[in-house]
């Protein structure tokens, strides 16, 4: 049996489907971290093979671009966006319209080593990495031009990513991205019809009545599987209380997601080995018109299924994988801190 169900902010469908899991797949198998490359650009003592640090944490006095760092930020050397001060111009107008590809593309590196991982790294590596990141992003919705900062990480060979040592990044963009803008007009028109303050408050304490997806919580920050998943084992964390931007995020917060999100990592690698993922959160500009009604929402984004015609075709994804029985299984890996 399959269902399509709606999601209860934006109303896309998604199809769940578990019997297709049981399709035969020749792509299947679990992908090894490889041997440390000699020629790591990321890793400590290589400094002089990125641009020029723009944020590090390193001891007091200690000189920039040099070894002695714990988690450095660097631009991206080949950026999505450009902040050259004179971008190509873009087209005037009518059908191909085109504008400059303006915006600040940034690299957070997570560790001075190549491994592990952000998932495996000691708790207060974790929490000064995402502190560095809501900082960042801070930094970049408060610049001019910037409408939107997204801060992701790249994970694994399925994942989009190029290497392997542990690093996020953050992009901020002169134009409203598609996904946020769908999920802020959904806001506004459930907000004008239901007169609700918040909609995905409201979702989120659905979720804890339910209690069927929920997965777990720490301090204020609630782990649970959306009722239309996309991907299987997809996970949304969300603070409780109303934050428009992570950049708004308290020190509690973000230490409670230093444990809570990898917390969740770690699970989905335990119930499926070899997983690559994303995860993604982002954030309006300090100037956006529609910022008091946004909030945060970080998606976790496991990279276990390929689309396929039907969903590119279509534009409807298919989950093979129920979101209870995914927030079953995650469930358990959540009870201890990590």
């Amino acid at each position: 049996m399959s269902e399509i169900r709606f999601d209860p902010l934006t109303g896309r469908p998604v199809v769940v489907a578990e019997n297709r899991l049981a399709r035969p797949n020749e792509h299947a198998g679990t992908a090894a971290v490889p041997a440390v490359p000699a020629d790591c650009p990321f890793c400590e003592g290589h400094e002089d093979r990125t641009p020029p640090e723009l944020f590090a944490v390193r001891p007091a006095g200690a000189p920039p671009n040099g070894p002695g760092w714990t988690v450095r930020v660097i631009p991206n050397k080949f950026p999505s966006l450009s902040s050259d001060p004179a971008p190509a111009a873009g087209s005037g107008g009518g059908e191909f319209r085109s504008e400059p590809g303006f915006g600040y593309h940034e690299v957070l590196i997570e560790a001075p080593h190549h491994a592990p991982l952000f998932p495996d790294l000691p708790l207060a590596a974790r929490r000064t990495v995402l502190r560095t990141a809501r900082d960042r992003v801070a930094a970049l919705a408060a610049r001019a031009r910037v409408r939107n900062v997204l801060l992701f990480e790249n994970a694994g060979p399925e994942s989009g990513g190029t290497l392997w040592h542990p690093h996020a990044q953050i992009v901020g963009t002169s134009v409203d991205l598609p996904r946020p803008t769908e999920e802020l007009a959904a806001v506004r028109a459930r907000s004008a019809q239901r007169r609700e303050t918040c909609p995905i408050e409201t979702i989120v304490a659905a979720e804890r009545a339910a209690g069927t997806r929920w997965i777990g919580e720490r301090d204020g920050l609630v782990a649970y599987a959306p009722y239309a998943s996309e991907l299987p084992f997809e996970v949304r964390l969300s603070p409780e209380r109303h934050e428009a931007s992570f950049a708004e995020t308290t020190d509690a917060e973000v230490d409670a997601l230093a444990d809570l999100l990898p917390a969740v990592l770690r699970g989905i690698a335990r119930e499926v080995p070899g997983a690559s993922y994303n995860w993604f959160v982002s954030s309006p500009s300090d100037a956006h018109p529609d910022r008091a009604r946004h909030h945060w929402q970080l998606t976790v984004a496991p990279r276990l299924v390929r689309p396929d015609g039907f969903e590119l075709g279509g534009g409807m994804a298919v989950n093979p994988i129920l979101p209870e029985r995914a927030a079953e299984r995650l469930r358990p890996h959540l009870v201890a801190p990590g």
